[in-house]
């Protein structure tokens, strides 16, 4: 069981943040690179000279996006305007209050989401695994997603960042990976014991 995609849509449902997680997140191949000069952290504060992976934003298969796309369709059903706002927990505040859960299994992935207060959505796509261990993915995922939210909100307050437009940061590239990578290892230990 491993987290494979991540997605930040906007209120529109306009796709801001699309990737894909490998287990082994390959070195770019040496050609790719050739002639650039990576900036360092001190020459760079806010993240925006881009690394070797520059599309790293647009990195999402067309397999995933699909199903990011049938899942969005299934996060409307449940938090649009119809359904006022019964998928909420009564009384949860914070990361819970924002918390949608499992919005469908397609395939051998399962679909959860988060919705933050301006409507953005965030989604993660989760390898299927072992069900008995579902309240520790759950869990899981809520810390992944509530740390997701941080990093937008860090990326917003730059004051050069766009508002409506795709994510393009490494701080929140290089964030969210660090993130994913402690949730699949943290889920698959809790798996195999």
């Amino acid at each position: 069981m491993a987290l494979v995609s991540f997605a930040v849509v906007g209120r529109e449902n306009e796709p801001l943040y699309l990737r894909d997680f490998d287990k082994d997140e390959a070195s770019p191949a040496e050609g790719e690179g050739a002639g650039f000069v990576e900036a360092s952290p001190e020459d760079d504060p806010f993240g925006f000279f881009t690394k070797s992976d520059a599309r790293a934003n647009e990195s999402c298969s067309l397999h995933h996006q699909f199903i990011i796309h049938a899942a969005l369709d299934r996060f409307e059903e449940i938090t649009g305007p119809m359904a006022g706002n019964r998928w909420r927990t009564p009384g949860a505040t914070g990361s819970n209050a924002m918390w949608v859960g499992l919005l469908c299994p397609i395939e051998e992935v399962r679909v959860y989401g988060y919705l933050t207060n301006t409507s953005i959505k965030f989604m993660a796509v989760i390898k299927d695994g072992d069900d008995r261990r579902q309240s520790i993915r759950e869990a899981d995922l809520k810390s992944l997603f509530a740390n997701a939210h941080q990093l937008y909100v860090e990326y917003l307050l730059n004051p050069f960042s766009q508002l409506r437009g795709k994510i393009v940061s490494t701080k929140f590239d290089d964030g969210l990976k660090q993130h994913v990578k402690s949730f699949n290892e943290k889920c698959g230990e809790a798996i195999s014991w």
